[in-house]
């Protein structure tokens, strides 16, 4: 089954691939027979469009304007900023060339010719254009920030500060200069990162395999689309298939079908609606469901609640039951600079009578360098039950845990990202029992190709799980395209 809807989506998704070059085709054919009447008109149109990240959109305006006014710098500057924001570098750096050719004066080009050297790590190209520019006006303010960047990056503190200084004198106010100038004397390198290009839609396919101490194997095929139909509404598709089998519980199979709408009406409040079936070995299908509400309170805080119907199918004994729980949730996400600090709380009514209450803290504090990001905190689970029913998805009627967190992740290239965490402390898996020792690890491995993105994760826990069981390995491979 996991084979056929992975081919399925395969399919479906070349079919997508053609249909989306098809239009982009047809967009372009359409914007040379309505291409503005001037570039000025032109560039306005594919600026609007920038503004709504609608990036195609802009290139295609520009690309066509160009038919028309070949050579017009404004335009070749426009298109080769919406090339950058998109990850083209080489043809962005092309047009900057191709305008300095022409005008070897063209201050926007020089700037952003030395801004696309410096996102392919080749400063030294970089900074002696920075340099230059800044010879020609030392008050320079943009040229000022993009070499004190670069020295950062290259762990030039000194020069760095250096030329953070001068410009402040000329720029008293620059809260860029201020920060580069705070973190330079904080020890924190690394200057201005490339904001990767937000992807209006994306495939993902995904495998993983766990097992535990009490003798359960679960294998978990899942497919996702994400469709973005307007910027402001996305359409999610998840499908799932579970393997389940144990020692004392025959295979199980479970699939899981959920279609998700999120509108964000406003710019700091979200709504999301879906819903789905559940169905298992038997044939028996479930109904599941969610819907929840997110606010920004404020630019560092955010807050949400919801209400759904969820899937409790941990192991094959959970699955045997049949089992889903309704219930409410609700979450906040505060994020003071180098702190993230997580709350999570649930209630949730079973179909077989049990109650369950779940909550969860995590508080870290972040140090970043032009690598690494380091982390370290302290992270709080609660699960509570009204009884002890021993279906499947954590006996104990009463299970907390203390732990301190340690991480870190890796940037050594553009491509690849890498992470590691760790969790020590201590844990209670029932009411009045003892506390004894709780650990956990995972490693996360990213690579991004182009459109494709892959990931690889491992995790081993020394710790209570949902299942009930005290070990545990985890294994995960997924891939994505984004589009």
């Amino acid at each position: 089954m996991l084979a056929t809807s992975s081919i399925f989506w395969l399919f479906a998704l070349s079919a997508l691939s053609v249909i989306s070059e098809t239009l982009s085709y047809s967009q372009v054919a359409d914007d040379k027979q309505t291409v503005s009447s001037t570039p000025t008109e032109a560039l306005a149109r594919a600026e609007s469009a920038i503004l709504d990240r609608h990036y195609s959109e802009a290139i295609n305006i520009l690309q066509s304007a160009l038919l028309k006014y070949p050579g017009e710098a404004a335009l070749q500057l426009e298109l080769g900023r919406a090339y950058l924001a998109t990850g083209k570098d080489r043809k962005a750096q092309r047009l900057f060339q191709e305008i300095l050719i022409k005008e070897p004066g063209n201050r926007h080009a020089r700037l952003e010719l030395a801004r696309t050297l410096a996102y392919q790590r080749r400063y030294e190209l970089s900074d002696e254009l920075y340099r230059n520019l800044l010879a020609t006006d030392p008050a320079d303010e943009t040229a000022a920030i993009g070499l004190t960047s670069n020295l950062m990056h290259e762990g030039r503190s000194a020069e760095a500060a250096a030329v953070a200084n001068t410009a402040l004198g000329y720029h008293p106010n620059s809260l860029r200069l201020l920060e580069y100038k705070d973190r330079i004397a904080g020890g924190v390198l690394g200057g201005e990162e490339r904001a990767p290009p937000a992807a209006a839609n994306v495939f993902s396919g995904a495998t993983d395999y766990i097992n535990d101490s009490a003798g359960n194997h679960s294998w978990r095929g899942s497919e996702r689309l994400d469709v973005r139909i307007r910027p402001e509404l996305t359409n999610n598709l998840y499908l799932e298939q579970q393997f389940l089998h144990s020692r004392d519980d025959s295979r199980e199979l479970v699939h899981t079908f959920l279609e998700r709408v999120r509108w964000r009406p406003l710019e700091r409040l979200s709504v999301t609606a879906g819903g789905g079936a559940l169905r298992f070995d038997n044939g028996d299908v479930r109904a599941i469901y969610e819907t929840t509400l997110t606010g920004l309170m404020s630019s560092h805080f955010l807050l949400g609640a919801g209400f759904s119907r969820i899937p409790i199918v941990p192991d094959a004994e959970a699955a045997e039951h049949q089992l889903t729980a309704q219930g409410w949730e609700a979450f906040s996400l505060w994020t003071p600079d180098h702190w993230h600090v997580n709350v999570h709380a649930s209630r949730r009514h079973y179909t077989d009578g049990n109650v369950g209450d779940h909550e969860w803290t995590e508080a870290l504090h972040q140090w970043t360098t032009a690598k690494v990001t380091y982390s370290a905190g302290y992270r709080f689970r609660h699960y509570g039950f009204s009884k002890d029913v021993a279906h499947g998805y954590f006996s104990p009627d009463n299970y907390q845990s203390h732990q301190a967190s340690f991480g870190a992740v890796f940037r050594p290239t553009r491509r690849y990202r890498g992470e590691l965490t760790s969790l020590v402390g201590a844990e209670s898996i029932s009411s009045g029992a003892d506390f004894q020792t709780a650990w956990e690890i995972n490693v996360r491995n990213q690579l991004i190709l182009g459109h494709w993105e892959l990931n690889l994760d491992y995790s081993r826990y020394h710790m209570a799980q949902l299942t009930g069981a005290f070990r545990a390995d985890a294994a995960g491979f997924e891939f994505a395209y984004h589009f």
